[in-house]
């Protein structure tokens, strides 16, 4: 028997690691899934954030990325998705997201929210020869979405943000740039897009362009081939 008090600690805390079983295990994994969300704080909001981690949807997202943050951003995304009728739950989450993920970590659950994550994920796809490189490129995207993805808005300038977008696209020279409308804002989103047209086509801007129309949203996708990226 040892003397060296240290070595015994040692050895009875490796010893309680080894009996640890696997179902105390998923139970703390657990414990800690349902602690992720708490800052949603709205009971109802919790569970169905829980059950968006059954859906065909999340499960294919989350296969792209380790990071446990993105993760939650995703389910929250859906989550906002299924709550748009809800107006001031809605709102409520969002400033929740924001409060704890910040501006970033909320642009990403909006792009998920209004489905053209998903539309990067196909158009991405096809460009990307490996699931690694398909990782790296989703990667790039979300952890620079303030300079790869525009929400407009109503108020907004179009020529002031057509110009901002610009000096994105020039300075970064992002594989892929998302411009997203929703509601009222979609006139000012064309007369972006338009903007936008207007460069591509004097090849000022050399990107291929993709737009996708539902019944309250818009997005203009900038994407470079593999041939505009060799």
């Amino acid at each position: 028997m040892s003397s060296d008090p240290i070595e015994s600690a040692a050895k009875g805390a490796i010893k309680g690691a080894l009996e640890f079983g696997a179902d105390q295990v998923k139970a703390i994994a657990k414990r800690f899934q349902r602690n992720e969300l708490i800052f949603a704080e709205d009971p109802e909001v919790i569970a169905l954030a829980k059950k968006q981690r059954l859906t065909a949807e999340f499960t294919l997202l989350k296969e792209y990325t380790a990071e446990r943050d993105l993760h939650i951003l995703f389910q929250m995304g859906i989550t906002l998705r299924k709550l748009e009728r809800q107006k001031e739950r809605v709102e409520s989450l969002r400033h929740k997201i924001l409060t704890k993920f910040g501006a970033k970590g909320l642009h990403t659950a909006q792009l998920v929210q209004n489905g053209f994550f998903n539309k990067y994920l196909v158009s991405a796809l096809e460009r990307s020869q490996t699931i690694q490189q398909l990782r790296i490129e989703i990667k790039e995207l979300l952890d620079n979405i303030e300079n790869t993805v525009v929400f407009t808005k109503e108020s907004d300038d179009a020529d002031f943000v057509a110009q901002a977008i610009i000096i994105k696209l020039l300075a970064n020279n992002p594989k892929t740039f998302i411009i997203c409308a929703s509601g009222y804002a979609k006139t000012t989103f064309k007369d972006i897009v338009d903007m936008m047209l207007k460069w591509i086509s004097t090849g000022a801007l050399k990107y291929e362009y993709e737009m996708y129309i539902s019944k309250n949203k818009e997005a203009f996708f900038l994407n470079k081939s593999e041939l505009m990226l060799s």
